[in-house]
């Protein structure tokens, strides 16, 4: 007993343990893994298609094929698909139903579009002689077969500065022609006496009367006033009377013109694939009727300019663009 109750007391009454409290942990979830953004893919630009172009040549002067080369070479492939007719081509019958765009090159050409394509727009160019065909009605525009006057005549005092008073001798079909010479004639200080000429003859005889009183006779292409006869005859004469001549045409040279000027081949394609632009986008509110070339190809007699008096010539062919 006493061994038991010794016992009860070494042990003591049982120990109260007092309840744990929860430890709370104030987590906050992990932030999500960024995501890249989502860089949109640009929209491939839509092609556009491409524009027809049947471009009609005159085949009977072989420079309107070179003139019709350069402009096939130089309308883009991307923008424009080309056809290629001659002016005689019965397939040209068969466009009428498709949206084309027409590049008239020589007046046959033009004639031959006209009348198988009436509806079609129209550019043309290599037509000298082209009031009638602006007046066959729209849609047509044109480019100048002749660079612009007034760098001929700039380029015609370079050669001859002792160059004053010209004459100019026109039938009543290159009215324009003449006004636009006298506009550059003014520019330029020079003195330009214009005559109007019913016929070949006629022109003849206008340059026998005034040759006493001009150093320089202009001539311009216009079948009405001038013939392959009458041209030799004008040009022996101004050389006896030692008047220097400007002509359109580069074979005239060795007849006895001082000087010809030229359309530059590649400024006329530049100059119609211009116009192209224009037609087929529906630019057209002030496009002119006419667009006007922006260089001249020149050559030089330089036996007839030294026979002249003039200054001696460094070069006998040369090219010059506006605004040189």
């Amino acid at each position: 007993m006493s061994l038991l109750l010794a016992g009860c007391a070494a042990t003591g009454p049982a120990a109260v343990v007092p309840p744990l409290e929860p430890i709370v942990v104030d987590a906050q979830p992990l932030p999500a893994p960024a995501l890249p953004e989502r860089v949109a893919r640009p929209t491939p630009p839509r092609e556009t298609p491409r524009a027809d172009i049947a471009l009609v040549v005159d085949t009977s002067t072989p420079a309107h094929a070179a003139i019709a080369d350069e402009i096939a070479a130089a309308l883009p492939p991307r923008r424009y698909r080309i056809e290629r007719f001659q002016a005689t081509a019965p397939e040209l019958d068969a466009l009428r139903t498709r949206g084309v765009t027409v590049v008239a090159v020589g007046p046959e050409a033009v004639l031959a579009a006209r009348a198988a394509l009436p509806d079609k727009p129209l550019v043309f160019c290599q037509v000298p002689a082209y009031a009638e065909i602006l007046q066959a009605g729209a849609p047509i525009w044109g480019v100048q077969t002749l660079p612009p006057l007034e760098l001929q005549l700039k380029s015609w005092q370079s050669v001859d500065p002792s160059l004053r008073t010209i004459v100019l001798i026109v039938s009543a079909s290159g009215a324009t022609l003449a006004a636009e010479a006298q506009r550059a004639a003014s520019t330029l200080a020079a003195d330009l006496l214009v005559e109007t000429s019913a016929s070949d003859r006629e022109t003849l005889y206008l340059f026998r009367r005034l040759a006493a009183t001009v150093d320089g006779l202009w001539l311009l292409p216009d079948n009405n006033a001038l013939s392959p006869p009458v041209l030799r005859e004008l040009l022996a004469l101004a050389s006896t009377r030692g008047i220097g001549v400007l002509t359109f045409n580069e074979a005239l040279l060795s007849r006895g013109a001082l000087l010809t000027a030229t359309a530059v081949p590649a400024d006329v394609a530049e100059t119609v694939v211009h116009v192209v632009d224009r037609v087929v986008a529906k630019r057209t509110s002030d496009l002119p009727p006419m667009t006007p070339l922006s260089a001249a190809a020149l050559a030089v007699n330089a036996d007839v300019a030294t026979a002249l008096g003039l200054p001696p010539v460094a070069v006998t062919r040369w090219v010059v663009r506006e605004p040189d």
